[in-house]
């Protein structure tokens, strides 16, 4: 059902810092008539390795938070927040929730060649849910798919290193093996990873083509947003952690640091520290 309104209030989430690679999609491709409300949970990161029991609570405070904040709609820029959630409790969300794990598998699985070899890096959890692993599997044309977990890759990123020996001898430590594979395609199965993409891609056979799921998650959401506002879109942060910290890399990706909010994590769930 496409949503058609003069501006519509976007909440977008994640762990931590990567979820900006999503959200930067976003605003190239929706410059005008959007709010985009993106919830940063710096001081619980990384999601990646943590008991899927304590993660679920993490989401259901993260749904309520947006909810105060009257969204239209609810993106996920986490893949180990997808993997964990049912069919069912996306569903049964009070407003439309995009998957940054279904658009991928669904479109990767319909354009790739016959016989075409599938690898996928993410978190220890995405990798033990095996949600790409299962659903990718149910086409034909790919023959082979292979997953790594790489849990050093999320602390090293939200720490702000991106590039240098460090960040190149851990991509050989995770991807030597898998590199050996030559696959014809692979998934950056964690929004943080785009931030290091130069070096993976450096790592790989010239053959393989990476895919970044933000592309195709941005994908469905253009199909069901249709937006007549031609006001300039805007974003509201919302940081758990450390929010100077957070102000910084915005500046380096983003190039400003502007709406930036501290909220608390209490027992009865996220508040902002001041009100709206």
């Amino acid at each position: 059902m496409t949503r058609l309104r003069n501006r519509l209030r976007i909440g977008i989430f994640d762990s931590g810092i990567g979820g900006l690679t999503v959200l930067k999609r976003l605003l190239e491709a929706f410059p005008e008539g959007v709010s985009f409300h993106y919830f940063a949970d710096t001081a619980r990161v990384p999601y990646g390795s943590k008991p899927v029991e304590t993660l679920q609570r993490y989401l259901r405070e993260i749904f309520d938070f947006f909810s105060q904040l009257n969204v239209d709609a609810i993106l996920t820029a986490c893949n180990t927040s997808d993997s964990i959630l049912s069919q069912r409790e996306k569903s049964e969300l009070s407003v439309p929730y995009f998957s940054i794990i279904d658009p991928t598998v669904r479109i990767l699985g319909e354009s790739a060649p016959g016989e075409s070899t599938v690898a996928v890096i993410a978190t220890e959890n995405t990798v033990k849910r095996s949600l790409y692993l299962r659903r990718l599997f149910r086409y034909e044309n790919l023959t082979t798919i292979v997953q790594r977990a790489c849990p050093l890759f999320v602390p090293l990123i939200e720490e702000g290193i991106w590039e240098g020996e460090i960040v190149d001898s851990i991509v050989k430590y995770y991807l030597t093996d898998l590199a050996r594979t030559e696959p014809d395609f692979l998934i950056l199965g964690c929004t943080h990873y785009p931030l290091i993409r130069k070096s993976i891609e450096a790592f790989l056979p010239s053959k393989t083509r990476i895919v970044d799921p933000a592309e195709y998650i941005v994908t469905d959401f253009a199909d069901w947003a249709e937006i007549s506002s031609t006001e300039p879109s805007t974003v509201d942060y919302y940081v758990s952690g450390n929010i100077r910290f957070f102000q910084e890399i915005l500046k380096r990706y983003l190039r400003k640091a502007e709406n930036v909010r501290s909220v608390d994590l209490t027992f009865t769930g996220i508040t902002l520290k001041e009100s709206i």
